[in-house]
């Protein structure tokens, strides 16, 4: 065989690339050509012209699938001989080894991966273009243009939207064929939270309370990120929310309301799938000062007695237990 086709054959896609060698042996061997471990069939752009002193491989119009490596092996009863001869075709890359594997799938966004192509046209890759289209629709936007690793997280989707993505090997010879993924559903992989439990009012003060709570028995499968709590007055049908900024404990304390007015609360929790189902609603609780029992009067002593009569008097108590004094008990 020609010394040339020792090294690799290089052909730019197109082009027609012959294959051929001088064949001697006694008896006259058979001549097959191979590649990999199939035999070379011919076909309309593969031709095979064997003589019995010369093989010749002529393949035309040369695409990326055509190279590898081709056997030449020569076979009589005395034992056979392989000469390999590895052409390579300048052209674009094939596609991606698939599958494409699509992971963190949320709400509105998802990652995909994928392998090189087995194929890469004889030039190396430069990149990797991303595209998606919803499976209703027929056009394809580009999602990266600029892909340099094997992987892509893709943000900004649409929940409840069914997308197919593709992905595109560019080598200098330019841009390869597409490899596919299934279609994928936008939804989270967790669903909203239950409601909190045991909901207390506690430290009744005539302008605030404390609203204290536990853990909602299912977290939906994500972490719970903050609660949202709600109050109502007696006299109004909307629910106001209490907090401006996201809590995390299990306890608020609720101020700002208007003294003697009776309000309930109810309780939110939040993971990344959003606002659960709230608590059931406390009873009214009337926003006043606590007011406890009073001091005992002061200073009682009898200021006159008759036969038949005793004059009492006293002092206010100290302290009145947070409430006016309605009056006195007096026994005897």
């Amino acid at each position: 065989m020609d010394p040339k086709f020792r090294d690799t054959i290089v052909v730019n896609a197109g082009e027609t690339f012959r294959l051929e060698a001088d064949v001697h042996g006694k008896p006259l061997p058979t001549i097959e050509w191979l590649r990999g471990d199939k035999e070379v069939e011919e076909s309309a752009r593969c031709e095979i012209k064997n003589t019995d002193f010369k093989a010749l491989l002529i393949v035309k119009d040369a695409i990326r699938i055509d190279g590898g490596q081709y056997i030449l092996r020569a076979s009589n009863v005395a034992g056979s001989k392989s000469f390999p001869v590895n052409v390579k075709v300048l052209d674009r890359p094939g596609p991606p080894e698939g599958p494409v594997q699509v992971t963190g799938v949320t709400a509105e966004k998802c990652t995909l991966t994928w392998s090189p192509p087995l194929q890469d046209g004889g030039s190396d890759i430069s990149h990797y273009v991303v595209e998606k289209r919803e499976t209703s629709r027929l056009a394809w936007t580009v999602v990266a243009s600029e892909v340099v690793t094997n992987s892509l997280k893709v943000t900004k989707l649409l929940e409840g939207n069914e997308y197919i993505f593709r992905i595109m090997a560019v080598n200098k010879y330019g841009v390869g064929e597409p490899l596919e993924s299934a279609p994928v559903l936008m939804k989270n992989p967790f669903v909203l939270p239950g409601p909190p439990k045991s909901l207390e009012v506690t430290n009744i003060a005539k302008d605030s309370m404390t609203v204290c709570w536990n853990r909602p028995e299912s977290d939906g499968g994500s972490e719970i990120i903050g609660y949202i709590v709600e109050k109502r007055d007696r006299s109004g049908i909307r629910w106001i929310k209490c907090n401006k900024r996201r809590i995390t404990d299990l306890r608020l304390r609720v101020t700002g309301l208007t003294e003697d007015h009776e309000y309930e609360f109810r309780v939110s929790a939040e993971n990344a799938a959003g606002v659960g189902e709230p608590s059931p609603a406390t009873v009214y609780y009337k926003a006043c000062d606590p007011v406890f029992k009073p001091g005992p009067p002061t200073n009682a002593h009898i200021v006159d007695t008759t036969k038949n009569s005793i004059t009492l008097a006293w002092g206010k108590p100290i302290y009145d237990g947070g409430s006016e004094i309605l009056g006195y008990v007096i026994e005897i």
